[in-house]
Parts: structure tokens; C-alpha cells; sequence
């Protein structure tokens, strides 16, 4: 899946350049942030190019609540934490 920098994210919000921001929960019980537009869909990456991580679905809204003006944000827990045991 293509990647988008935190400048480039911010941007496409800023300029309403996307027609959805979804959190994937993964396997392993941490987030990934994904932009969705017209051109494809893009997971936000570190400055390494590695995929940014969120520990907990609440850190990665209360960054976008901080740096954009999002009233709606997806959360898909599909995959989330389904390999651990209760």
C-alpha cells in the first residue's frame, strides 16, 4: 500500500483532498492510520518510512483532534487483537 508522510496527511485534510481517515486495528492490537481519496488509499508513515504505529486507538484521535478540524474519523477493528486470548 502507498505511504503519505504526516505533512502530506495534514495537507489533504486540510484541503479536504480525501474522502475518508480510517484506524485499522491490527492483529497484534496496535492502529495504523489510513487516508482514503479519489487516487487510492495511503497508510501514514514515520519519518523511516516505516508505517506509523498507534498503540491505542486513542492516541492517534487525540492527534488528529489536536492538528485538523475532523468531525469523523472510520475505526475498523476487523483484525484487531484476534490473536490473543481472553
Amino acid at each position: 500500500m502507498p505511504r503519505i508522510t504526516t505533512q502530506e496527511l495534514l495537507q489533504r485534510i486540510a484541503n479536504g483532498n480525501f474522502n475518508s481517515i480510517r484506524l485499522k486495528g491490527s492483529q497484534s492490537g496496535t492502529f495504523y492510520m489510513l487516508l482514503e481519496g479519489a487516487d487510492g488509499s495511503f497508510i501514514l508513515e514515520n519519518a523511516d518510512g516505516s508505517m506509523k504505529e498507534y498503540p491505542r486507538a486513542d492516541n492517534a484521535l487525540s492527534w488528529l483532534k489536536r492538528k485538523t478540524s475532523l468531525r469523523e474519523v472510520v475505526l475498523d477493528i476487523e483484525l484487531w487483537q484476534t490473536d490473543k486470548k481472553s
